[in-house]
């Protein structure tokens, strides 16, 4: 009777254990809400970018050129293009673009986690006057429907507490005629996030539900699609 209590015991353990490790390092605490998550990267984040190791060239080539290009397509003046980045860790994106001379535009860099913001600040303390920081939830944005030309959310959409909405709020945000870039959770870890991802294709039939066309799916990285749409102009954003 005793070993079976001390089998037991240890079975609970190393269940306790294996939920902390999902909930912690594969979710990164998006189902424990989003004090959590921001705790968490606010912990990760002077280690964020040497963990990445991003590759600026091929940014440019994913994240900066597409944007370039449908600038360009729309006969939008860069220098005036708005772009709103949601959840901008260590500014990723505004570093891809804003080292493109042809941008000439600015960014609004979003994200819930200070010290994320703050090595981002440091990151690109040369582009101080066209980059704009803010410490928000992405499931209300602060901004009037309509506001910005381009909207990007990289790596972390299925990490907000109800992802599906914050989707809707990144399209209300956008211009009709706007570019949203998106990206979605896919590869081999995509099952441990039950109701947080989806495959593409439905993420796709998602954002024409949300008044969005022309939707791209292209393979990005092991465990991330990058879709890009459009927002029309005769669609509500809502869900409902």
């Amino acid at each position: 009777m005793g070993m079976a209590w001390v089998l037991l015991v240890a079975l609970a353990a190393a269940l306790v254990g294996l939920i902390a490790w999902w909930q912690l390092a594969v979710a990164e605490g998006a189902y424990l809400g989003r004090r959590v998550v921001a705790f968490l990267y606010d912990c990760y984040a002077r280690r964020y970018d040497q963990v990445k190791q991003f590759q600026p060239a091929s940014d440019a080539v994913m994240l900066a050129m597409p944007i370039l290009q449908h600038l360009t397509a729309r006969g939008s003046r860069r220098a005036e293009a708005r772009v709103l980045d949601v959840a901008t860790g260590t500014g990723r994106l505004p570093a891809a673009l804003l080292a493109q001379p042809a941008f000439r535009g600015r960014i609004v860099a979003l994200d819930i986690s200070p010290k994320m913001l703050q090595q981002a600040q440091a990151k690109l303390s040369g582009y101080a006057d066209r980059v704009a920081w803010v410490r928000q939830d992405a499931q209300r944005l602060p901004f009037e429907d309509a506001s910005f030309d381009v909207v990007t959310c990289l790596e972390a959409i299925e990490f907000f507490p109800r992802p599906f909405e914050a989707v809707a709020e990144l399209a209300r945000a956008l211009k009709p005629g706007g570019l949203l870039m998106v990206s979605n959770r896919v590869g081999p870890d995509a099952w441990k996030l039950p109701g947080r991802a989806m495959p593409s294709a439905e993420f796709a039939a998602l954002l024409g539900r949300l008044g969005l066309s022309n939707v791209v799916i292209h393979r990005w990285l092991v465990d991330y699609d990058l879709l890009l749409a459009e927002r029309r102009a005769d669609h509500s954003t809502s869900l409902r």
